[in-house]
């Protein structure tokens, strides 16, 4: 079985392709040279992807005895996987990804216009989801028999994301949101979305019985909280200064003292100086709410570790590299 690593090499080659010939093919509709031009640019934009979900998808597939070349499927994750970030890069009006462009950044930049660069970026969005749908119904020729259990988990996944992604949005429109209403953001975007789905569908593709099920749900969803968590305390300043709702925002609006709560209030959704930085800092550590996400994201790697050991599950290393692959970023 592959490594993380050697995943990454091995698929990066053979997508880079498929975006090529998918380009291409696109292509023959019109002559186009400004669609041309920002086609070519696709390659650019997911090519520092980490390509944590087909991966799951593989090693759900191979741990369960699949011996076929799912490429298509790998494909049609990772399809989906780019769809989203499109989307998000809109909604966050974010201007760079990985130290890249994002597409409507780049298309607005070269046009002049923000709304053409959302527009177009939203069009090549739609074209990323049609590429996974046509590229996961290829797989119907390689496991005739279990293609139709992993579509409907792909479905699902589908569902879970989009659903994930306007309750974050909505989030930002309550003042004070419930824990279990950001736990529940949380589990729908990073827990379903990245880490358990992509793994059951694998694992269904290549005919999981029950008791595998159960060791994805308990190991993969705990995985994925922590992700989530750590995402949060790498970007909690941003998450602050937008706005965002976190764990972390309602310790500081429910669990904090109420002198340290007001001090957090003049900082949340707010600009601020690098003198300030440093005070906020200070306040979310004193308060604990850094401690306290930092424990509750410990607590969910714990459960994923011995969810490997609850279901003794066969393949303990890569179960064990896959969470190292999460802890070291």
């Amino acid at each position: 079985m592959m490594t993380i690593k050697q995943f990454q090499q091995w698929f990066d080659v053979r997508f880079s392709k498929v975006l090529e010939e998918k380009s291409a093919e696109f292509l023959k509709s019109s002559d186009s040279a400004a669609i041309r031009e920002v086609l070519s640019y696709l390659p650019t934009y997911a090519q520092h992807g980490k390509r944590f979900r087909p991966y799951m998808v593989y090693v759900g597939y191979t741990t369960e005895g699949g011996t076929h070349d799912i490429f298509p499927l790998l494909a049609s994750i990772e399809f989906l996987h780019l769809f989203c970030l499109v989307q998000d890069d809109i909604v966050d009006n974010e201007g760079m990804r990985h130290g890249t462009a994002t597409i409507h950044k780049k298309v607005a930049t070269q046009y002049h216009s923000r709304e053409i660069g959302k527009s177009v970026a939203m069009i090549v969005g739609d074209l990323l989801m049609a590429w996974s749908f046509e590229h996961f119904q290829k797989i119907e020729s390689v496991e005739p028999y279990t293609a139709d259990d992993a579509l409907k988990e792909f479905r699902f996944l589908l569902s879970e994301v989009l659903h994930g992604q306007l309750l974050d949005i909505l989030l930002l429109t309550d003042d004070n949101p419930s824990k279990d209403l950001i736990s529940k953001s949380m589990y729908l975007k990073s827990a379903q979305y990245s880490f358990f789905r992509p793994l059951l569908i694998g694992m269904m593709l290549a005919g999981a019985g029950e008791e595998s099920i159960e060791f994805a749900e308990d190991y993969a969803v705990n995985l994925g909280m922590a992700f989530q968590m750590q995402d949060d305390l790498a970007d909690c300043l941003s998450d602050i200064k937008g706005g965002q709702p976190t764990m972390l925002s309602w310790y500081m609006f429910n669990t904090a003292s109420s002198i340290e709560r007001k001090e957090f209030e003049l900082y949340f959704s707010k600009e601020w100086s690098e003198e300030e930085e440093e005070k906020l800092m200070g306040i979310l550590e004193e308060s604990g709410a850094l401690s306290f996400v930092q424990q509750t994201m410990d607590d969910y790697f714990l459960e994923a570790e011995d969810a490997i050991f609850t279901h003794d599950k066969s393949g303990e290393e890569i179960w064990q590299d896959i969470i190292n692959m999460v802890t070291e970023g």
